[in-house]
């Protein structure tokens, strides 16, 4: 039996459009809109329909989600990134603890198809700063610092963690420091030369595709029970040899030439190679790299050779290094931002040309409505809900939506912000007690019962309560969205929401890292706060007196901040049940 089923279920129907319809399943899987109970182990995965996503997470947890809120969201599978749950010593130590723990045991995440990959591709590219990979190790930065994972480890951790999708090992190339060019710039006696990251080489990209190509094969061999890594142990055990063999000989050299014979000995013993044999591993899907960088013909060759593969259950196109190698060769402007997603998604086509029609594909790096929309009219399958996760980061919450309903939701006329969502940092936000989005069903907007003033204060006051409520919106905005693409599909009026959605709420303005000023303050004061707890001593509170500092500050009529803060809280309180009361009023009127 398959570890893994990819069902289509509509073709294309469009003329300028290859997006079609399925499901991804485990055996045994039940519809998404079946919620099991919590750490269920007898649950029955869900199934994610396609174009759909994967929730992102961080550490095996979707960020601000408890796992009962988290089962609220309307999708069937976890992304987990490797790098940040690996210790020194794992998968030794959770093998010792939890022996017949899978990994999704240890999540409690049962019910959900748990797809596994080193990497985590939403964090801002690590690459840069842990250095090129080797043929025998490839660099992840871990909670425990920078780590060197050998194929050998990372069969260890799949054999032990036991994923429903394991994605395999990939030299995947990003921003390196090239020495040619490095060493050009010397010579033209440029400051920043050697400081500067540039874009691989052909040499590198070339290289990235033979040692992915090799990996993959040997975790093939290793999940049928052969053994993948025989040609590697024979490599180490030949340079062990050699050198082995001058030691012996320069010793050998130094003494009489009547160990001539001994000498010889010596040189002809050499004990056979074992073959080491396993315990397959055919329950775990495994999806391959699709490599190439910005060459055109590699990412065909790698696209060729990858799908050549039998054993390979589905494609991942990782976009998100070949926008960082983009962004970093040119100006940020709008018009270069534009300019650059245009090409990735063309880089991204011709890899998926070469790609069978009949397995699914999973891409990186392509988050906004608008590039997924043109993602999944190039036949991409597969997302992440790493948009959501970085709205909610920023305070923002969405008002964008897909279909007939385009026009149905008003933009803010007095908003700073792109109609397709708003700031609640904003201080506009703060007397506004309405819903986030009038109609939504999320659980932050149902009834009514959080309104913009609320999640305003909640962010101004740094309440977690904030994070919770925008994640829950923008998670079920994002699913809601690809629900109403799926419906446009099987309809075939696709390519005309498409471009209604683009005519309504245009382009997603370039997210700079940048933070609002009001969370700035809140983060100042925070620090702030956090020091003075420390206190001199590091970690001993200082005794609260009362000096002449406080006294003039309250002579001054200034409040310290908890006051104000219960104070601004009671005040909210009282405007909501005032206008709570004004509409009831004016309902019983009418």
């Amino acid at each position: 039996m398959a570890p893994l089923n990819f069902d289509i279920h509509q073709a294309p129907k469009e003329i300028n459009s290859t997006a079609r319809l399925g499901t991804l399943s485990i055996p045994g899987s039940q519809p998404t809109d079946q919620h099991d109970t919590l750490g269920n182990k007898d649950a029955k995965k869900r199934v994610i329909e396609t174009p759909g996503c994967f929730m992102y997470s961080i550490k095996g947890s979707v960020p601000h989600l408890t796992p009962d809120n988290m089962r609220l969201q309307d999708f069937g599978g976890v992304n987990v990134s490797l790098e940040q749950l690996l210790q020194n010593d794992q998968p030794a130590s959770f093998a010792s603890k939890w022996p017949k723990f899978t990994l999704a045991d240890y999540l409690h995440l049962q019910d959900l198809i748990l797809l596994c990959d080193l990497r985590d591709y939403v964090s801002p590219n690590p690459a840069e700063k842990l250095g090129p990979n080797t043929d025998r190790h490839v660099l992840l930065s871990t909670p425990k610092g920078i780590r060197q994972l050998t194929l050998n480890d990372y069969l260890q951790v799949v054999r032990q963690f036991r994923p429903d999708i394991v994605v395999a090992m990939a030299d995947n190339v990003s921003l390196e420091k090239v020495k040619e060019q490095q060493q050009q710039r010397k010579t033209e006696k440029q400051s920043e030369a050697g400081q500067e990251a540039h874009a691989p080489g052909e040499k590198r990209i070339k290289k990235s595709i033979e040692r992915t190509l090799k990996w993959l094969d040997q975790i093939l061999l290793e999940r049928e029970g052969k053994d993948g890594l025989a040609e590697d142990r024979k490599m180490e055990e030949e340079k062990r040899r050699k050198k082995e063999k001058k030691e012996k000989k320069r010793t050998l050299d130094s003494e009489s030439t009547a160990n001539a014979d001994k000498r010889q000995q010596l040189e002809a013993i050499q004990p056979a190679m074992q073959t080491i044999t396993t315990e397959p591993w055919s329950d775990v899907a495994v999806f391959a790299h699709v490599q190439g960088a910005l060459l055109e013909q590699e990412r065909i060759r790698s696209a060729v050779e990858t799908s050549a593969r039998q054993g390979v259950d589905g494609f991942i196109i990782d976009a998100a290094s070949v926008l960082a190698i983009k962004n970093a060769t040119t100006t940020a402007t709008e018009t270069s931002s534009l300019e650059t997603k245009e090409e990735v998604l063309r880089l991204v086509k011709v890899s998926l040309d070469h790609l069978p029609l009949q397995k699914p594909r999973m891409v990186y790096g392509i988050q906004t409505p608008e590039d997924v929309l043109k993602a999944i009219a190039l036949g991409v399958d597969l997302f992440d809900t790493s948009y959501p996760y970085q709205l909610t980061e920023d305070g923002k919450a969405s008002l964008y939506s897909f279909g007939d309903n385009v026009d149905a939701i008003p933009a803010d006329i007095n908003s700073k912000n792109d109609n397709r969502w708003i700031n609640l940092w904003d201080e506009e936000h703060a007397d506004k007690f309405v819903p986030i989005l009038v109609g939504c069903e999320c659980y932050a907007c149902k009834g009514g019962r959080h309104t913009r003033a609320y999640i305003n204060h909640l962010l101004r006051t740094h309440e977690m309560l904030a994070t919770v409520l925008l994640i829950s919106h923008n998670m079920y905005q994002y699913s809601k969205f690809f629900f109403n693409v799926r419906k446009s599909i099987q309809e075939g009026t696709f390519e005309k929401h498409s471009q209604a959605f683009h005519a309504r709420f245009g382009v997603e303005p370039v997210r700079t890292g940048e933070k609002h000023e009001a969370q700035l303050v809140v983060e100042a004061a925070l620090q702030k706060r956090n020091q003075r707890l420390e206190g001199p001593e590091g970690g001993v509170a200082p005794a609260i007196v009362l000096g002449e500092g406080q006294d003039k500050q309250e002579a001054n009529g200034k409040k310290r901040p908890e006051v104000e803060g219960k104070e601004e809280a009671e005040e909210i309180e009282k405007k909501e049940k005032k206008a709570k009361k004004e509409l009831q009023d004016n309902s019983a009127d009418h």
